[in-house]
């Protein structure tokens, strides 16, 4: 009795190996995914790529992270947490900034000229005629010239950015330095999700 269950085990087992199902070799190649990110002015992107072809491929943003640091001026409760709001504001503002940018540029050139020329002519002469030579001492001319210029330029930029950003959360506060906090906010897909649900339900 027993050599026949033992018998149809190993058979059982057999079968269910025979029948799995054969792979396209194509497809891990597809479903490679490549994480990457990049950091500038405090903004870090995340990306998810899959690779469809040789040289090819799409990538997905996953999630955005903005670092910003305030003064505290101090150490107390409250100097501390108003430098937290304002760490805050700056790391949304770096995003801001980042998506959606409108910088102005004036430049101004102002030139102030100043020109004086002073002229005075002496001639002497007692005789209806004289030759060259007498004719160049006896008259005498003066001339000065005196030039004045001044060039100011002056130079306008300012960027301006407004951006409504949602799904953003706190992930880390921490002090960088004696009187100095450090805020980090991050967007990611579950954030965003969970913040459209949040709206669909209290609109």
């Amino acid at each position: 009795m027993k050599k026949t269950l033992t018998a149809l085990a190993i058979t059982a087992v057999l079968a269910g190996c025979s029948t799995t199902k054969s792979v396209n070799p194509d497809e891990p190649i597809r479903n490679q995914k490549l994480s990457t990110s990049f950091v500038s002015e405090g903004i870090k992107i995340e990306t998810d790529c899959a690779w469809y072809k040789l040289g090819k491929s799409e990538c997905d943003v996953t999630a955005i992270e903005s670092t910003a640091v305030a003064w505290t001026n101090g150490a107390t409760a409250v100097q501390v947490g108003e430098a937290r709001k304002v760490a805050r504001m700056e790391a949304s503002a770096n995003v801001a900034h980042f998506l959606n940018e409108k910088v102005t540029s004036n430049r101004v050139t102002t030139v102030m000229a100043k020109h004086i020329e002073k002229a005075k002519d002496s001639i002497t002469s007692d005789k209806s005629e004289m030759s060259d030579k007498e004719a160049q001492k006896l008259n005498t001319v003066n001339r000065e010239n005196a030039n004045d210029t001044a060039r100011t330029v002056t130079r306008n930029i300012s960027a301006n950015a407004e951006a409504m950003l949602k799904g953003f959360k706190t992930i880390k506060e921490e002090p960088v330095g004696q009187q100095e906090i450090s805020v980090t906010i991050r967007w990611d897909l579950e954030s965003d999700r969970a913040a459209a649900q949040l709206r669909k339900r209290f609109q």
